[in-house]
């Protein structure tokens, strides 16, 4: 007989669009250049850095809850820096 094939779970993915000044995006593209990444790279490394320090997941309702600190780039940015 034959093997059964297992298939993968469909991810969805959606677009997030927002602006930066031009300043902001030459910060972003030298540090970029500097460590090797992509800015995608980048932009997914600091929202999985900020989710898992301040979402926690609420088992009843199934959603999640964020704390009052909102999402700067910039300050993971120079948090990564502080870490180098």
């Amino acid at each position: 007989m034959g093997t059964k094939t297992i298939k993968k779970k469909k991810i969805k993915y959606r677009s997030i669009f927002f602006k930066v000044t031009d300043s902001q995006k030459k910060i972003i593209d030298d540090y970029c250049k500097k460590n090797g990444m992509g800015t995608v790279q980048l932009f997914k490394m600091a929202m999985r850095d900020f989710i898992e320090r301040n979402a926690t997941l609420d088992q009843q309702a199934g959603t999640y809850i964020l704390s009052e600190n909102q999402l700067t780039i910039f300050d993971v940015i120079s948090e990564l820096d502080q870490e180098i």
